[in-house]
């Protein structure tokens, strides 16, 4: 299954990773980045199914449950919309609505 990132995602995520980087060790953000890819891994083979947002959007906790990402899944593509990190105003999240 093809994985794709919005351009809001690859900015969340570098913003996040930016922040992190004053306030994690850095096994703390390779971890981040290893369960991020092991929810994309788990969702292109089906073994686990994430909470809804909305109605065509999941989300998943990685980073010691400390980053949110949200995503759709379609039959042969995996598109990661946006990382949201847990201390940031949820109203950020409005243009997914």
């Amino acid at each position: 299954m093809r994985i794709r990132y919005t351009k809001e995602a690859e900015e969340s995520l570098i913003e996040i990773a930016e922040f992190l980087y004053y306030r994690w060790t850095e096994k703390e953000i390779q971890d981040l980045y290893s369960e991020l890819e092991t929810v994309l891994e788990n969702v292109s083979q089906s073994l686990v199914i994430y909470e809804k947002f909305s109605e065509n959007i999941f989300q998943a906790l990685i980073g010691n449950r400390n980053v949110k990402l949200y995503f759709t899944v379609d039959s042969d593509e995996i598109l990661v919309l946006f990382f949201l990190n847990c201390r940031q105003n949820p109203d950020r999240l409005d243009f997914l609505k």
